[in-house]
């Protein structure tokens, strides 16, 4: 069974369905908590303000100064190690171009400096030298910081982010972390859409009902669920799926048994917050949190400058 519903589909209001009793696997914190999201501990334990990691940064000779101070450190560190080196370089690529697509999706223009440099540096992974690798290592390292902080000080005030390579939801509320959990997103063939979109509605309960008729492949009986936020018009929505265990969420879900029609499946504590959380407008990006370049990420965008959907219907 699976769910969402397009706001052409009629809606159905359905009774309270009791909560799961099972315990439900959902990483839900304050800034305290300190989660794993690329940056985001250091931002929480140094507030707005992180040294050498604003938009304030002066560019040019003095920032070229800071990465050659972190060059030196890095092969002390290190001890030379060039596959060292390249390990802690690709993984700060990786989150910076994902933050790079974040930052592109909101239209934040101050991005575009800062990935041009990432992706400065990154061209310098391909040699051979020690002292090329380890500029290069503090080069991605110092703005892929930039990048992670620029977004949390200048980006929206209410943010959720959903990674369809790490099947993981990220809601910020000023820059700091409330809810980090595991999701399970669109199937292949109803992938959820790509792209910034926003909470145009919330309802609780909520009847899903199959936008396919009986008989299609598609089709699935009619699926209360205890709360959705819907962030586009065609029947995508955030929403609780408690015939969905929560251990399956994450990482390849979107490719499993429990994989939706487009929906993100929650865990019920973290819809639970973000519903009471998020007013309508809370912008919703999604991205496809490969590591690629950001405009490898960009260009899979599938709804227009409105977050309108350029696919069609979508359910749970």
């Amino acid at each position: 069974m699976f769910a969402s519903v397009s706001s052409r589909l009629v809606r159905q209001m359905a009774r309270p369905v009791p909560p799961p009793r099972r315990t439900l696997l959902i990483a839900v914190a304050v800034v305290a908590l300190g989660l794993s999201v690329p940056g985001a501990n250091a931002v929480a334990r140094n507030g707005p303000s992180l040294q050498n990691a604003t938009l304030a940064s002066a560019p040019g000779a003095a920032e070229d100064a800071a990465v050659q101070a972190e060059a030196t450190q890095l092969r002390a560190r290190y001890h030379g190690d060039p596959a060292a080196l390249v390990t802690s370089a690709q993984a700060a690529l990786s989150a910076g171009r994902n933050d790079a697509t974040i930052a592109s999706f909101l239209k934040r223009g101050w991005a575009d400096r800062l990935n041009a440099a990432l992706e400065r540096y990154a061209a310098m992974l391909g040699r051979g030298d020690i002292q090329s690798l380890a500029l290069a290592d503090a080069g991605i390292q110092h703005y892929a910081t930039q990048l992670h902080a620029s977004l949390m000080q200048s980006g929206p005030t209410r943010l959720i982010t959903i990674s369809l390579q790490a099947q993981r939801l990220t809601a910020y509320d000023r820059g700091r972390v409330l809810v980090d959990t595991f999701v399970t997103t669109g199937r292949p063939t109803l992938a959820t859409d790509v792209g910034a979109m926003q909470i145009t509605r919330k309802d609780s309960p909520w009847t899903m009902q199959s936008p396919w008729p009986k008989g299609s492949p598609e089709w699935y009986p009619d699926t209360t669920v205890r709360m959705v936020l819907w962030f586009t018009e065609n029947g995508e929505g955030l929403h609780d799926a408690s015939w969905q265990p929560d251990a399956t969420l994450g990482p390849g879900s979107q490719n499993g048994p429990f994989a939706s029609h487009g929906c993100v499946h929650l865990p019920l504590a973290a819809v639970t917050t973000l519903f009471q959380w998020a007013p309508i407008g809370t912008p919703v990006v999604v991205y496809p949190g490969d590591g690629s370049s950001a405009a490898t990420q960009v260009a899979q965008q599938t709804v227009d400058a409105a977050g309108n959907p350029f696919s069609g219907v979508r359910g749970d």
